[in-house]
């Protein structure tokens, strides 16, 4: 089998609710300069979930903070941090921002307004590893990231936009909470977050005055462009071989990626229409992305419109959803040349871990991210790509948590 083809059947059994996406930067942006002299960075605080994180924070509060819009100017954004209990290390607690996975475009979907099945806030589901860090002597900032649960639309996979997200998140909850913060950090993510803790990294010199450790990027997301043009192939060879839940599955992943993208665009540039790029049926499904479902109600939808499509016109009827050259809509070829990640300097310690068997990031992207970081970051010796065997997009966090202890251990001890 071709690395192309093992590519393909990678990407084609993508989960629904673990969706890859994409944006991109407004190039009007270089001519902008945020304003940051002499002013507070935080606008607001408000108690986070005080009944689940009393037990181990003396801090648990969102808070709203200023940082440079994606399209130039100014906006705000807002992020949860929670510094643990305990006697302050001389220099203060030190600092893990921690970067979320996807969950959509739509206000709503921003983790710090997300709850579980019980009705609790829980970041999304993050909250036990936030606990972990807590546990270990971390206070803990998680950005929502820029125009998710704030103004604007979020520009997803937008390397500059995520990693100012994260930056400016640190700087501010420092500049709020200095006497019990440390001036020492580092980022963690996952999934979208391991692609924008590693856009953080290469802007960690935004972060001025404080002192960057490292970044650890769990199934990073890149090479999105190499994924993305494969998606539609192999959801035909599903229906060729009469595997419909297959293709059903593979289909309603590439639209609900596509609806992502599309609403990450429009940010900058608002003119893109979701009929632009989608069939007359499947458009109106894909504009929920934008204010109404979360990436998972999403894909569920378009799988069931997907699933009522074939029974009543036939596999052999394609569905009208995506249209076919999507990548070649000018737009999106702008956002896809402006998501790469691992194309800058990093001074700092690398760590990536990256199941063998994740079908949402597949290890042949990451392969290929890790070439791209290593040539233009050879005289940085503390690279490290851990493959790890028998772990999907999932499992590779939630049972490899020992790689964050191991890398906070070597790169930021609490002293």
């Amino acid at each position: 089998m071709t690395q192309l083809n093992h590519f393909s059947k990678l990407f084609a059994v993508s989960v629904l609710a673990s969706v890859l996406v994409l944006t991109g930067c407004n190039d009007d942006n270089d001519d902008y300069h945020f304003n940051e002299s002499a002013q507070n960075l935080v606008t607001n605080t408000e108690n986070y979930a005080p009944e689940q994180t009393q037990a181990n924070t003396t801090v648990s509060q969102t808070i709203t903070y200023k940082m440079p819009a994606i399209n130039g100017g100014e906006t705000k954004a807002t992020a949860v941090v929670m510094i643990p209990k305990g006697t302050i290390p001389s220099s203060g607690w030190p600092i893990v921002a921690w970067a979320h996975g996807t969950t959509g475009v739509a206000d709503r979907c921003a983790p710090s307004k997300l709850k579980n099945a019980d009705g609790l806030f829980d970041l999304g589901g993050n909250l036990s590893l936030v606990n972990l860090l807590l546990s270990q002597g971390y206070a803990v900032v998680a950005p929502d990231y820029e125009g998710l649960g704030t103004d604007g639309i979020h520009p997803f996979l937008n390397a500059q936009s995520e990693g100012e997200s994260i930056i400016y998140a640190v700087r501010a909850a420092k500049q709020q909470y200095r006497t019990q913060l440390a001036d020492q950090w580092a980022v963690v993510g996952h999934s979208q977050g391991g692609h924008a803790a590693i856009a953080a990294a290469e802007r960690a010199s935004e972060a001025k005055g404080m002192s960057f450790k490292g970044v650890l990027a769990y199934a990073p997301a890149s090479h999105l462009k190499e994924i993305f043009g494969m998606g539609q192939a192999t959801a035909g060879e599903y229906l060729n071989q009469g595997d419909l839940p297959k293709a059903i599955s593979t289909l309603a992943s590439i639209e609900t990626f596509s609806a992502l993208v599309t609403a990450g665009v429009k940010q900058t540039l608002p003119n893109l229409k979701y009929t632009d790029v989608f069939g007359a049926r499947s458009a109106p499904i894909a504009e929920k992305a934008e204010n109404v479902l979360c990436s998972g109600e999403l894909g569920q939808t378009f799988g069931a419109d997907i699933q009522s499509y074939f029974q009543t016109n036939g596999i052999t009827n394609p569905y009208p959803g995506l249209i076919s050259n999507f990548d070649e809509v000018p737009e999106i070829k702008t956002f896809l040349a402006a998501s790469v990640i691992g194309d800058k300097t990093i001074n700092q310690p690398i760590v990536v871990v990256q199941g063998d068997i994740d079908p949402t990031v597949p290890i042949d992207a990451t392969r290929a991210l890790e070439q791209q970081i290593k040539a233009k970051n050879s005289s940085n010796t503390n690279i490290q790509f851990n493959y790890v065997t028998g772990k999907n997009h999932i499992t590779v966090i939630t049972e490899g948590t020992n790689y964050l202890v191991n890398f906070l251990n070597q790169y930021m001890p609490v002293k």
